[in-house]
């Protein structure tokens, strides 16, 4: 029996999801954990993208989620319903870290940091900032891999 050849997209997003994995497991400080598979509150089980587990207290760890969204094909309403259930995927994972108060990997209580990595900019600078606007309400920073830190910097003085 044949097997159905996957989409374009899902292929891309593989692709995505394998090289970011790979940048943070060669450059981020700490222990990188990828595929981190956890139980979450509602005791169904999730997987992490990469958590980052970083041995000074006063450090925050980061929890990061790898989508290939993209947003130029999704009608407004798609845009909204992506980011709700985009937001709520890595608030359970957050949320699992945690028991009474201790972030469970290293038993110090610390802060950790969410935050969504996608692979391209939406082409409409409105659109663009209503995603990171409304991530950011939900308290999950959003990084284009495909803008430099000096342009997001610059497009944040203005």
């Amino acid at each position: 029996m044949k097997k159905k050849k996957e989409p374009e997209q899902l292929i891309r997003g593989k692709e995505f999801h394998k090289k970011i994995q790979k940048q943070w497991e060669l450059e981020a400080p700490g222990i990188v954990m990828s595929e981190k598979t956890i139980q979450k509150k509602n005791l169904r089980k999730g997987r992490i993208d990469i958590l980052i587990d970083v041995e000074k207290p006063s450090v925050c760890g980061a929890i990061l989620e790898i989508k290939a969204s993209d947003w130029d094909k999704m009608t407004e309403v798609a845009v909204r319903r992506n980011i709700n259930r985009q937001a709520n995927q890595i608030h359970g994972y957050l949320e699992s870290q945690f028991d009474g108060g201790e972030y469970v990997p290293t038993g110090l209580k610390k802060d950790l940091c969410i935050g969504i990595i996608f692979p391209k900019r939406p082409k409409s600078m409105d659109r663009q900032i209503f995603i990171e606007e409304t991530f950011l309400s939900k308290d999950v920073t959003v990084v284009w891999e495909d803008e430099s830190i000096e342009v997001k910097r610059a497009r944040s003085i203005k």
